[in-house]
C-alpha cells in the first residue's frame, strides 16, 4: 500500500502528518510548526522557521510538560 492519499481526499493510515502522531510544536503566537528556538538573551528566544520572538521555554512537545 502506498503513502499517496486516495482520489476522495482522504489522507492514508500511514500518513506522518496527523495531528495525533506529530511531535512538533506550534509557534504560541502564529501557529507555525516550530523546528528550532535559539536562546538570543535571558528572557528572549526566536522560534524557527517563522522568526517569532518568543520566552524561551515557551515552545515545547506536549509531551514535554509532564516530565518529573
Amino acid at each position: 500500500m502506498s503513502d499517496a492519499p486516495d482520489p476522495a481526499g482522504n489522507e492514508s493510515p500511514n500518513s506522518s502528518e496527523s495531528s495525533d502522531e506529530s511531535s512538533v510544536p506550534e509557534c504560541p503566537r502564529c501557529g507555525t510548526p516550530v523546528a528550532t528556538v535559539s536562546v538570543i538573551g535571558p528572557i528572549d528566544a526566536v522560534a524557527g522557521p517563522c522568526g517569532c520572538r518568543v520566552a524561551p521555554g515557551s515552545v515545547m512537545n506536549r509531551d514535554d510538560g509532564d516530565r518529573e
